[in-house]
């Protein structure tokens, strides 16, 4: 069926796999290696520019002081950008820059690097640009767990519900959308997002997360019991009983159940990706602020009844996308704190 996406000049057309897995660019290419490319690292002078230009703007405004100990952290990176930007990124986001930090950095790191592999490395860099991170940028970061794996993430949208949790710290004369879209920005800004769409004011709003951040996303939400990622595949979750955040990546499995040792009267945000009959009763969840549905009807399915959502009094924000028709309550005066409504699909009456 791709060959109907290719232009009548066949020659002219390729399929390009980036991929970190090497049996699957095997596989790809019918295992004929001729048409495996692999990805090099930077020189040293690409990878120079890169952090030099993150960090001060242009090359040749790198204060003298700094050149040297600039060029180790860049030596010690290894040419890999994630972890050149990262460091770059790190150092711009401090008011000034000092020499103890870069020397810090510089020494903390050489080792990382010179006993670990590259991607142990890039992940001893992102830990330390965490750490480094405000609190109220750590609590913004590790929600984005909520959302699957290679989502666009829509920056509306994480704001919407960064408020709705009460991340957001109101600041005299701001609105706290406002403020939560700086968050965002600023987590842009340190290279923990990246960009993928702007608007017509050339503002990012849509962005992704890179495969290494999310790893440190979903392992530090774990440590932190931030999150819990219930998805089908996966049997090594680890399960706590106290459970604030709930995302559930359960697909078009039909006998999927969540768990029954949660107890889903302490979530307060719950995400479900999955079919309608697999859904848990909403009712359950009595403090929810946060409820993003994704759902897909079965064969016989013709109903979704969410009319039980009015007994949900803290909900702030609903997102419902359903491919079958919904019943909501006849009267949403129960949710008195809701803020935000988003309805994809067909409501009856």
């Amino acid at each position: 069926s791709y060959h109907q996406a290719f232009p009548e000049v066949i020659l002219s057309s390729r399929i390009v796999i980036i991929t970190q897995v090497e049996d699957l660019a095997l596989t790809c290419c019918c295992y004929d290696t001729e048409y495996i490319f692999e990805m090099k690292p930077m020189d040293d002078e690409h990878s120079t520019t890169l952090f030099l230009q993150r960090l001060f703007g242009f090359v040749s405004d790198c204060p003298q002081q700094f050149k040297e100990v600039s060029n180790k952290i860049v030596q010690i990176c290894g040419g890999l950008p994630l972890a050149t930007i990262s460091l770059a990124s790190l150092l711009a986001s401090q008011p000034v820059i000092l020499m103890d930090l870069c020397l810090y950095i510089r020494d903390s790191l050489s080792s990382a690097f010179r006993t670990n592999s590259s991607i142990e490395g890039t992940r001893q860099v992102l830990n330390l640009s965490y750490n480094n991170l405000p609190h109220y940028l750590k609590t913004c970061l590790l929600y984005l767990n909520m959302y699957p794996e290679g989502y666009k993430i829509c920056k509306d949208d994480v704001v919407e519900k960064w408020v709705a949790e009460g991340f957001i710290d109101q600041i005299e004369g701001r609105d706290l959308e406002k403020v939560a879209g700086s968050y965002f920005d600023e987590l842009i800004d340190r290279r923990f997002l990246q960009p993928s769409r702007l608007n017509y004011n050339n503002e990012v709003s849509t962005c992704t997360i890179h495969d290494e951040v999310r790893d440190l996303i979903a392992y530090k939400s774990v440590e932190e019991n931030f999150v819990l990622v219930l998805d089908f595949y996966r049997k090594d979750v680890e399960l706590s009983d106290k459970v604030r955040r709930l995302s559930v990546h359960f697909g078009d499995i039909k006998y999927a159940k969540i768990p029954t040792n949660i107890r889903t009267s302490e979530v307060r945000s719950l995400t479900f990706f999955g079919l309608c009959k697999c859904m848990p009763s909403l009712t359950e969840f009595k403090l929810l602020r946060v409820l993003n549905l994704q759902l897909s009807g079965h064969v016989g399915d013709e109903l979704l009844d969410l009319s039980g959502i009015s007994e949900l009094f803290q909900l702030r924000y609903l997102k419902i996308a359903c491919d079958i028709r919904t019943e909501l309550p006849s009267q949403m005066r129960g949710l008195k704190y809701l803020e935000t409504l988003q309805m994809d699909t067909t409501l009856t009456a």
